[in-house]
């Protein structure tokens, strides 16, 4: 049985009540009513499949700070249980300064940027990496825990202050001592106004890109070479006045001749404060049901174009991403030709950690949806959340816990006292790592991807720029291999569901596990974040139910996963 502090009794069904009740309740039982409209109906069809997307699961690293090694007992642990499937190196921002044969940075190429913010935190971070670990990232630790965890590696390499031939011998070395990489960038945001000093339009960038990549495939001509797209289509506020953006992306597509894919950063761009936390999820979950397949199609048309000759009468280049909460898998995943320019997603996350929504169940909820959404993204074959650890309350995965001391902001410490599986050594879990959890153990057994509609579903009302537009209240996908079936489900709303189960056409009846991350509260969080201090208590975290598909009952506000044997 659940202890108390998990707010939860024996089943999904079962809610305490407050007061005089809680007796009543712990011995009886108190069942709350599966809803009274139509059941919600998930469809599964095991006979229409496709592979897997392993490498849409993983996570950029940015260990510039020193707050962790890549080999240190904290971070093998807590990255171990996550199980990812890819690993990015040596991070975003950072692969612009890295020099991998000194593993580390030089002095003075901190503060070569345009942007004072940036150059300040690159000089912040290079005493602290001085301090802590000798100014050293090493290649050949991070690959030592590739191998060990068997994790697929992704490597940016510098186009600001590093050259071609570095680059190449970065790729000679990795095959001199059998480091399968497959994936490189070309660099990390260079569209941004902090680097015109060196790209002040998309043909520098292309001109120096073409000559890493050169180099590169001559060293190993099976690599595959990613180049810095905009994000702009994932943020409409900006479209209008970000013509630059525009065009350098325009840029990009008119010569495809010389890389594999194209990388964008994704991130829900509103972060405003003093919103009300309830708003924020009709805002993200707006965000995501109704611009991400607005975006991806600007990138679809402009990086892999369709000749509309051969498009079928009544199709268009949408069919190919259904709504979200219709048909999955979509179709043509895994189609690929020799001119198709993949899409990675190398950094995704909400936008900027001082926001209300870090670090709490809503951001939980959120990792869950979004990752779900890229299992509708064809297109995308390479993903990366930003940040797997770090400082602070908002971004991390997992972070240092920090004592409360006279000259230490909140924000950054004074953790909640221990909880169990929620502290490794002297490591935190946020409160997006048990989303991950869930999902790495899900990923660690399926290799099929099935089909999967959804019926009878409940609607979310947006709010801020969708408020008044209508989507859908749930989002599912089924995945497994021939001995289990995993459904992950994000329940957007708060309003639980007795689903039915529905597989190759037969109702199922038996015995599932639900394992799941809810909370009533939308504000709960393990530690606060930057707007809010939270409870000092560990509140979201991974539970459990085991029993009957008739006692099943999807709770509110909540992602989770149901496993079924087969």
């Amino acid at each position: 049985m659940h202890t108390l502090t998990h707010k939860i009794a024996k089943t999904p069904r079962n809610y305490l009540f407050l007061g005089g009740m809680l007796l009543l309740c712990l011995n009886f039982g108190c069942h709350k009513q599966a809803p009274s409209h139509e059941a919600l109906r998930l469809e599964i069809d095991t006979r229409q499949t496709q592979p897997l997307r392993h490498e849409l699961y993983g996570f950029n690293t940015n260990m510039m700070s020193g707050d962790y090694g890549y080999l240190d007992a904290d971070f093998v642990a807590l990255t171990k249980a996550l199980r990812p499937k890819t690993l990015r190196f040596p991070g975003g921002t950072v692969g612009n300064f890295y020099h991998w044969k000194t593993a580390g940075f030089v002095k003075s190429e901190m503060a070569t940027t345009l942007n004072a913010k940036l150059n300040k935190r690159n000089k912040g971070n290079y005493v602290k990496l001085q301090r802590r670990r000798n100014g050293k990232i090493a290649f050949d630790d991070f690959m030592q825990l590739c191998r060990e965890l068997n994790i697929t590696p992704i490597v940016v390499v510098n186009l600001w202050t590093g050259s071609p031939e570095e680059s190449a011998e970065w790729v000679q070395y990795a095959k001199t001592k059998g480091y399968e990489i497959a994936h490189w960038e070309l660099g990390n945001e260079y569209y941004l106004p902090h680097y015109v000093n060196k790209y002040p339009t998309v043909a520098t960038y292309i001109a120096r890109a073409k000559e890493h990549a050169a180099a590169m495939k001559a060293v190993n001509p099976d690599i595959k070479l990613s180049v810095c797209a905009t994000p702009v289509a994932f943020h409409k506020e900006g479209w209008l006045i970000k013509t630059y953006q525009r065009k350098w992306d325009e840029g990009l597509a008119k010569d495809t001749s010389f890389y594999d894919a194209f990388t964008v950063h994704v991130y829900a761009y509103k972060a405003v404060r003093n919103e009300p936390i309830e708003t924020m999820r009709g805002y993200l979950f707006g965000w995501i049901y109704f611009a991400v397949d607005e975006a991806l199609d600007y990138y679809e048309e402009l990086f892999n174009p369709v000749d509309e000759s051969s498009i079928s009468v009544g199709e268009t280049s949408r069919s190919r991403f259904p709504t979200v909460g219709e048909t999955s898998p979509p179709r043509n995943v895994g189609e690929t030709s020799p001119s198709r320019k993949e899409m990675w997603i190398t950094e995704w996350n909400i936008a900027n950690p001082g926001n209300r929504v870090a670090n709490t169940q809503l951001h939980a909820m959120y990792v869950g949806d979004f990752f779900l959404k890229m299992l509708s993204m064809p297109a995308v074959t390479q993903a990366n959340f930003h940040v797997i650890a770090g400082p602070g309350k908002g971004f991390p995965v997992f972070s240092p816990i920090t004592p409360p001391t006279p000259g230490t902001f909140w924000k950054y410490g004074g953790e909640p006292p221990a909880a169990p599986d929620n502290f490794e050594g002297k490591a935190i879990k946020r409160a997006v790592y048990p989303t991950f959890q869930l999902i790495g153990e899900v990923f660690a057994h399926a290799d099929t991807q099935f089909t999967l509609t959804l019926h009878n579903l409940p609607t979310l009302e947006g709010q801020l720029e969708y408020s008044g537009k209508q989507m859908a209240g749930l989002q599912a996908h089924a995945v497994g291999d021939a001995e289990r079936l995993f459904i992950l489900i994000s329940n957007r709303i708060g309003e639980a569901h007795a689903p039915q189960l529905v597989i190759d056409g037969k109702l199922l009846k038996g015995e599932v596990t639900y394992r799941y991350i809810a909370n009533e509260n939308l504000a709960a969080s393990n530690g606060g974040n930057a707007e809010m201090e939270g409870s000092g208590e560990i509140e979201v975290q991974i539970q459990e139910w085991h029993g009957n598909t008739d006692e099943l009952l999807i709770l509110k506000n909540s992602f989770g996963v149901i496993k079924v044997e087969r």
